[in-house]
């Protein structure tokens, strides 16, 4: 289920942007339309938060935390770990990239 399905299904309210943005590497095979946000509440662990975010079809994930969310939290990017670092309610908290699951081969 890609996001807009999601906030669809969810009946997440949403708020039209002032100029659409077009992305193409977030859905394969397909250029995306951006034309609607919304604020969504989540979790990651022990973190719970906020983000204000483009609603769009996506193969890659349900949200992507991006430069404002990034920098609202004094996040830290370690690009050779692939990991986020940040503190909330005085904890450190490090998130990281999990890979896809590996595929059975069946011969």
């Amino acid at each position: 289920m890609d996001s807009v399905t999601l906030i669809d299904k969810l009946q997440v309210c949403t708020k039209g942007t002032f100029h659409p943005i077009y992305l193409q590497w977030l859905k394969q095979g397909s250029k995306a339309i951006i034309s609607k946000q919304a604020l969504i509440s989540f979790l990651v662990g022990p973190y719970c938060g906020e983000a204000f975010c483009d609603v769009l079809p996506m193969d890659a994930c349900h949200i992507l935390l991006s430069r404002p969310w990034l920098f609202e939290n004094h996040v830290i990017h370690n690009g050779h770990a692939n990991t986020y670092a940040f503190k909330f309610k005085g904890c450190s908290l490090t998130l990281a990239y999990l890979p896809p699951p590996k595929r059975l081969k069946i011969k």
